[in-house]
């Protein structure tokens, strides 16, 4: 593969392929329900990692960049949890809205996420002119690919590979659509929708499977989701529903959940994201397909936690025979001692019945430094042992 003017080549890490295989195997332990000497805990260096979002994004040397400090500084400085891997630019949710035909905009912050420019429809009838776009033309799509493709060439296969965003097909759409006239159409104009959604679900599709074509076989991958944890190869998805946060559990069943549905079923299974709330809580665990739980913002869904122990522990057990659990993210910005006095949270809100393992991103700017991650590392280590010391596993 030729790079043209890019410095990129392949990588080296000092990596112990037989430890990684051991810290895969705690976590899926731990979403089995089988015990565990600590709950899993997932530190991450950011988005960018000592690149600038914007760079990372639109500078593929930067990007590569970013992902080789990524793994070394975590290498050197993360506990026994940390599980390497290599993953495309987060577009905020954004590929399939870009294949599509939507254009991104860039705010003067380099630091600050891509959103949509202009609206691609803003007359209802324009949702049934849109087109099955392929991944491998249109939009970002080729670029992502190519991504990944470097990615596979020049990093080790101990390091997984990341997927590409899946976000719900009802959110692409309110992604394309001018706000209002979305919200208006899912009164008066439903079929339409309903067609919207069925487009962007083969779209979806499409950008998966031709992410899986790069990459060549599952085991490489970390997750059919851009997120920067390792997956169990039996619930690899992760499908990005904010959406869901702002509809009634009735519109959420008939325009939201039949799409997700789709997605899991054809990969295998695995978890929703939605930061918060959760008015659809009781909707979110069910075996055809089967959803293993839920991925949420501590700050966003910290007023769900009695309900969401109650909906993926006891109701779980007794309708499906087996419980849920959480993964709740610590978004850049919180301070450590935060996430630490919220993992102390999660544990007294959701043991002994619900596993919630926690995701801290941490950004490399300088004012952490190497001892300050090292002894946020050993207090999160005591708190997950006290965690799963007190966890009620199954036999």
């Amino acid at each position: 593969m030729s790079y043209e003017h890019i410095e990129i080549e392949p990588q080296t890490f000092d990596i112990d392929a037989a430890e990684v295989e051991r810290r895969r195997e705690r976590v899926r332990r731990a979403w089995r329900y089988e015990a565990v000497d600590h709950i899993p805990v997932t530190i991450d260096f950011s988005p960018a990692c000592g690149e600038t979002v914007y760079g990372t994004h639109n500078d593929i040397a930067a990007w590569f960049a970013s992902a080789v400090r990524r793994i070394r500084w975590s290498l050197r400085l993360l506990d026994d949890d940390y599980i390497p891997l290599a993953e495309p630019p987060w577009l905020g949710f954004h590929p399939v809205a870009s294949m599509l035909g939507a254009r991104l905009w860039w705010s003067d912050d380099p630091n600050e996420m891509p959103g949509i420019k202009d609206p691609l429809v803003k007359d209802v009838r324009q949702l049934y002119e849109l087109r099955d776009p392929d991944p491998r033309s249109d939009g970002v799509g080729p670029e992502l690919l190519r991504r990944l493709a470097l990615a596979k060439e020049c990093f080790p296969v101990e390091v997984a590979l990341g997927g590409v965003d899946m976000t719900s097909p009802l959110g692409d759409v309110l992604d394309i659509m001018d706000q209002t006239l979305f919200f208006m159409s899912l009164k008066r104009d439903p079929d339409a929708i309903l067609h919207a959604c069925g487009v962007v679900t083969r779209a979806q599709t499409a950008l998966q499977d031709a992410a899986l074509a790069v990459v060549g076989e599952r085991e490489r991958l970390a997750g059919f989701t851009n997120w920067p944890t390792w997956r169990p190869e039996f619930a690899p998805v992760l499908v990005a529903d904010d959406i869901a946060g702002l509809f009634s559990p009735a519109v959420f069943e008939r325009f939201d959940q039949p799409f997700t549905n789709q997605l899991l079923e054809r990969y295998g299974g695995g978890l929703l994201h939605i930061c918060g709330p959760n008015p659809s809580a009781g909707l979110y665990m069910h075996d055809a397909p089967r959803i293993h739980g839920h991925n949420c913002s501590f700050h966003y869904s910290r007023g769900d936690f009695a309900r969401l122990r109650e909906e993926l522990g006891l109701k779980a057990q007794e309708r499906l025979g087996r419980r849920g659990h959480l993964e709740i993210m610590f978004e850049r910005g919180v301070p450590l001692a935060a996430m630490v006095e919220g993992f102390r949270e999660m544990a007294a809100a959701f043991a002994p019945d619900v596993l919630a393992l926690p995701y801290c991103q941490i950004v490399p700017d300088g004012s952490v430094g190497d001892d300050d991650i090292r002894a946020f590392c050993a207090v999160m280590r005591e708190i997950a042992q006290e965690y799963a010391a007190a966890m009620r596993w199954d036999a």
